[in-house]
């Protein structure tokens, strides 16, 4: 990830590659975690029982 950054920003220094690819980790594994959440709320209204 850090190299498609760098050759995106090539004055980019290393510690500012190094926040944008936590960043856009972090932005990752958060998405993934809402989606999941809205699915389950999704499923829950079509799917009986407790899931809990």
């Amino acid at each position: 990830m850090s190299t498609a950054i760098a050759r995106l920003l090539p004055r980019a220094s290393a510690s500012l590659v190094a926040d944008l690819d936590t960043l856009i980790s972090t932005a990752l594994f958060c998405g993934v975690g809402l989606l999941l959440s809205l699915s389950v709320l999704l499923l829950d209204q079509y799917i009986p029982g407790e899931w809990f």
